[in-house]
């Protein structure tokens, strides 16, 4: 929950300053029979839901000192003292017990509001984001602040294997997340889940069904809530919360936790949706692809050979989520163009001046082409842009050094590269390292010398594995300075 601010502490204080010592006036002009005591209850009750317990009870005791002295008149003088005492003990009593009502009324309002107010995040995040990661890792982050809890986590089954992966936690350690497989055949805890129930251990470390205890006493685990995420009467998945104190959860816990795991569901259906759309989508703009690359004399299949290159370049610098599938769609649409340039001048890249410049047409036809799809809208820049040179003589803009999107200039070098090793036909190709060492003796003219530079350490490793890249925007001239070629690189021919 929010915490409240200085500024708000100092005001809650004056006002119950401030309204204490007007009531007490009253009462010492009206006498404690008179309606006036009647008022204590206000600064009483808002004590209790500014400060809590502790609050309420100071300001209950004050309130019966300060009423307590006002005996009227009427009373007897050898009655007065035991009179007044026996007020003030009653009046004491009377306001505790309203104080403590004030707080706990407060407390639950303020743990209610602040339960709702993550649950609407999280439906928030589930109807505006596709990105199935984010939104569960969402829902753990949220799930542990409301639940008062050390960790959770969700995990989803996979059919193949009847395991469950994990796919997102929050609070646990990076050694107690990889301490194995979660197999239904070794957990009866998630066959019991997953069989639609759910199922809370107030110490696992004692109970059987629970599947790595000793991890458990490692990571200072003892009570766990697992509740099944379903969709449509398929499992598809559990999320678990976990405690460091032996205890049973609260009902209210279990109802909270099976919101989360309905979010979760939902979520997971709105990604699996999402993924064939999209896949449906891909499988589209690829088949426009071909259609085109039949048109041109160049190698068959060109578009898709980039996009390959283009994804292990952009996963080896370290792109990734939304720009790294733009890339993947931008690379290969990016001669759509083509489409609207005639047969004739398709081969026009390296000819005459006159004719090159139909063929320069090709990205500006590409935009015009995609501009309609809003869906397609992050990729122009990169079908726009991947004839670009980093000094600025490329075309169709002149576009300069980082003013190039990133993307554009990664799908600029692989394309220039697998145009290399697989040219027009009738035209003898390079090997990959001489093309290699083309496209490097290019660096810091045409192309991005840190790309190029990163380029050059994937293609020594043809495994893949990334390595620490990172392609900055610096300014041509620092880039220049960075890319010192390696005369020994270049892939396996």
């Amino acid at each position: 929950m929010k915490k409240p601010t200085l500024a708000s502490r100092v005001a809650s204080v004056a006002f119950l300053a401030i309204s204490i010592g007007i009531i007490t006036v009253l009462v010492y002009l009206s006498g404690t029979k008179g309606i006036a005591v009647h008022f204590y209850y206000i600064p009483i009750i808002y004590a209790g839901y500014a400060f809590g317990d502790y609050g309420a009870i100071i300001v209950c005791l004050l309130s019966a000192a300060l009423c307590g002295p006002w005996v009227p008149a009427e009373i007897a003088a050898d009655t007065r003292v035991a009179q007044t005492q026996y007020d003030v003990l009653l009046r004491a009593l009377i306001f505790y017990v309203i104080g403590i009502a004030a707080s706990r009324a407060s407390l639950e309002l303020k743990r209610r509001i602040h339960e709702a107010r993550n649950l609407y995040d999280v439906a928030r995040s589930v109807t505006s984001s596709l990105r199935l990661r984010q939104v569960l890792n969402l829902i753990t982050d949220h799930a542990v602040a409301v639940m008062d809890a050390n960790a959770c986590a969700i995990r989803l089954l996979k059919e193949d294997t009847k395991e469950l992966e994990l796919a997102a936690q929050h609070g646990l350690s990076e050694e107690y997340a990889q301490k194995g497989p979660v197999s239904l055949s070794s957990s009866q805890m998630d066959q019991v889940v997953l069989g639609g129930e759910l199922l809370q251990m107030s110490d696992v470390g004692n109970d059987e069904r629970w599947q790595y205890p000793e991890a458990a006493l490692r990571e200072g685990i003892h009570a766990v809530l697992s509740v099944p995420l379903v969709s449509k009467g398929r499992p598809l998945g559990v999320i678990r919360i976990y405690d460091s104190r032996i205890r049973r959860f609260k009902p209210r816990e279990i109802e909270l936790l099976q919101a989360f795991a309905d979010q979760a569901a939902v979520a997971i259906e709105n990604a699996a949706l999402y993924e064939d759309l999209r896949d449906a989508y891909y499988e589209t703009v690829r088949a426009l692809t071909i259609a085109i690359e039949a048109r041109d004399s160049a190698t068959y299949s060109h578009s898709e050979r980039v996009t390959d290159l283009a994804e292990r370049l952009a996963d080896f610098v370290g792109i990734e989520g939304e720009e790294l599938e733009m890339l993947r769609f931008g690379a290969t649409l990016h001669d759509i163009g083509k489409i609207g340039v005639a047969e004739g001048y398709l081969d026009s890249r390296e000819g005459p001046a006159e004719t090159q410049v139909f063929y320069r047409m090709h990205p500006l036809i590409g935009r015009s082409i995609l501009q309609p799809i809003s869906f397609l809208a992050p990729v122009i820049p990169i079908v726009v842009a991947h004839h670009e040179h980093w000094d600025g003589s490329g075309f169709p803009q002149g576009m300069k050094g980082t003013d190039i999107p990133r993307t554009a200039r990664i799908v600029g070098l692989v394309d220039r590269y697998e145009r290399l090793i697989n040219p027009e036909a009738g035209v003898l190709g390079l090997s990959p390292k001489e093309a290699l060492e083309e496209v490097t003796s290019e660096a810091g003219s045409r192309f991005d010398p840190q790309i190029v530079a990163a380029f050059r350490r994937m293609m020594k490793n043809p495994a893949g594995d990334a390595a620490d890249e990172t392609v900055s925007e610096a300014s041509p001239e620092e880039a220049q300075a960075s890319a010192s070629p390696d005369p020994s690189a270049g892939s396996e021919e």
